[in-house]
């Protein structure tokens, strides 16, 4: 009769503690990051790992899932549909107290579907195109953080480079929805004393090659983000596969507006901070449930911070020296690449 208690006492505490933990577990806050990008997107991977740094200094529990559309190169519409689809689907079951909406596609094929109710939340992230556009402005459910590509150091840093002059820009980008985002940023920026005079978006990788071998008479390509693109033949090209070809054969000197441009071979590149932006996405989606600083949603905030990464020995072979701070500034930031 004793062991039959003590069993009873033990399945007793195991049957609490286990309905104690599904409690703890199920009324922990709920994050969903979704990103526009796969996985396997250097972008997605740098966002990711300054979210997991915000989230390694945080100590209050959390229950935290990623999804993501992998629309970071061009996709026919079933594909966008699917990706949708999928990504709602997460949303109904994981039933985020937070979405974090990371770039132009993850917002405006998911998350702005959510404005105006009570749940999720909404936080964009990396956004290129106004929040207006998407009825995020005035929204009690939305905040986030917008960016702005860093054209002022791109022009800044091409006045440095060929000095006494009014050099000539060129534009690629991929034709997306981020790509037409940035490009939209590219056309309303002050480019003077600069001009550019030839600007394309493209869904192929042989438009991709005929625009950047015609662009003959540019000073500078300025390289928007860039994606794995569709080849003759139906072979995929890759982006590390297009950059390290425009690195080697444009005649006007590349310059990226992401790192990876340089990571893959490339020389030159002036980014907006990807493991900046996942970890003030954390702090803004911890300060939002917490109400730490604010009662309502935390203001939304405009990143206009950057990053260089230089590959010195690729810009001395076109003769190309850049001002020791650039240098620096890589350097300090771990950009700096042999």
């Amino acid at each position: 009769m004793t062991n039959l208690w003590k069993n009873l006492l033990i399945g007793g505490f195991l049957a609490a503690f286990l309905i104690l933990l599904g409690f703890f577990n199920a009324t922990k806050p709920r994050i969903l990051v979704l990103h526009s990008a796969g996985p396997d997107s250097s972008w997605a991977r740098q966002v990711d790992r300054g979210m997991d740094e915000a989230l390694a200094r945080n100590r209050r529990p959390l229950s935290v899932e990623r999804n993501y559309l992998g629309l970071d190169s061009p996709a026919a519409p079933r594909r966008v549909e699917e990706a949708r689809s999928e990504a709602q689907r997460a949303v109904a079951r994981f039933q985020p107290d937070v979405l974090i909406a990371v770039d132009d596609e993850a917002n405006s094929l998911v998350a702005q579907e959510y404005v105006g109710r009570e749940s999720p939340r909404i936080l964009y992230v990396s956004l290129n195109r106004p929040p207006s556009d998407l009825g995020y402005v005035g929204a009690a459910n939305v905040s986030g953080i917008a960016e702005q590509l860093p054209l002022a150091a791109v022009r800044d840093a091409v006045m440095d480079l060929f000095p006494g002059r009014a050099p000539t820009v060129a534009v690629i980008g991929v034709d997306n929805e981020t790509g037409s985002a940035e490009m939209a940023q590219v056309r309303a920026f002050d480019w003077s004393p600069l001009s550019v005079d030839e600007a394309v978006l493209v869904a192929k990788a042989e438009d991709w090659r005929a625009f950047v071998q015609g662009v003959a008479a540019a000073d500078v390509l300025l390289v928007l983000g860039t994606h794995d693109l569709p080849g003759e033949g139906g072979v995929r090209v890759t982006a590390a596969e297009i950059n390290r070809w425009t690195q080697e054969q444009a005649r006007p000197l590349p310059i990226g507006t992401q790192v990876n441009f340089v990571e893959d071979g490339g020389g030159l590149s002036f980014s907006p901070p990807p493991e900046e932006s996942g970890a003030k996405a954390i702090g803004l989606a911890l300060d939002w449930l917490d109400a730490r600083d604010t009662p309502g949603a935390p203001a939304p905030v405009v990143s206009d911070h950057f990053e260089v990464a230089v590959r010195p020995a690729v810009l001395a072979a076109r003769g190309v020296v850049l001002p020791p701070i650039y240098l620096e500034a890589a350097r300090e930031n771990g950009t700096l690449f042999k």
